[in-house]
């Protein structure tokens, strides 16, 4: 007798307890990071948001790579070598992606 109550209470807990489960959360910020992508980027070129190197530009070209950046105001610079063939202030807003588009033979 005192095994059967002991292995019913064991069930009843065990019940109890699988019922009993942790809540779960999942946070989202409600929008994406704002990103630059750009097009035409002549081989070698390096791409520098706010004076910092951040790789060959070619590689951000939107396929399907894109640069995410903070909200707000950067300087945004092409160059070749030493010469700076792209120079713009841009300011991005959260979801928005900026396309730089150079132009073959053009300085901008």
């Amino acid at each position: 007798m005192k095994i059967l109550l002991r292995a019913a209470s064991t069930v009843v807990l065990l019940t109890a307890l699988s019922a009993c489960a942790l809540p779960q959360t999942t946070v989202r910020t409600g929008s994406e990071q704002p990103s630059l992508i750009v097009k035409g980027a002549p081989s070698g070129t390096q791409l520098y948001v706010d004076g910092l190197a951040m790789g060959p530009a070619q590689q951000f070209d939107g396929d399907p790579n894109a640069l995410a950046v903070l909200e707000g105001a950067h300087l945004v610079e092409i160059r070749q070598g030493n010469a700076v063939i792209y120079h713009d202030k841009v300011f991005l807003s959260s979801g928005e992606t900026h396309p730089i588009t150079l132009l073959p033979g053009a300085s901008q």
